[in-house]
């Protein structure tokens, strides 16, 4: 029975990691955010939400004030949307592999586990 518990931690562990994982994939924004220093189309620093026509530096050099990496406004947005969509696929597979997992844990409740032999009182045909 205590293998059976491991078992079934193994199956629900994957299953609530994977729901959180598709929770996180909605709170993904549709509309491009930038995560670091924002610059209009004249390369002035711009606060609020991004627009298009504007850049956004990913990646900022502390030491020499510049930027590291740039994204226009199409590719932070594709951006964005490559992530909701990994979130989404690496939640559906978490979820997929702890059903079937469940479901097949499940069978085998019913019927013994394939891999363990019976008992001497289940072969003899002898109730326990």
């Amino acid at each position: 029975m205590r293998f059976r518990g491991v078992l079934l931690a193994l199956f629900l562990l994957p299953l609530a990691w994977g729901l959180i994982t598709l929770a996180s994939g909605r709170a993904v924004s549709v509309a491009p955010k930038c995560p670091g220093l924002q610059l209009d189309e004249v390369g002035e620093e711009h606060p609020g939400r991004m627009r298009p026509g504007f850049t956004c530096a990913v990646g900022y050099d502390t030491a020499t004030g510049r930027s590291t990496g740039t994204r226009t406004y199409e590719q932070q947005k594709y951006a964005q949307e490559q992530e909701r969509d990994g979130r989404y696929l690496r939640g559906a597979g978490y979820v997929t592999y702890s059903a079937v997992g469940l479901a097949v844990l499940a069978a085998n409740g019913r019927s013994g586990l394939p891999w363990r032999p019976r008992r001497r009182r289940e072969a003899a045909g002898q109730p326990m």
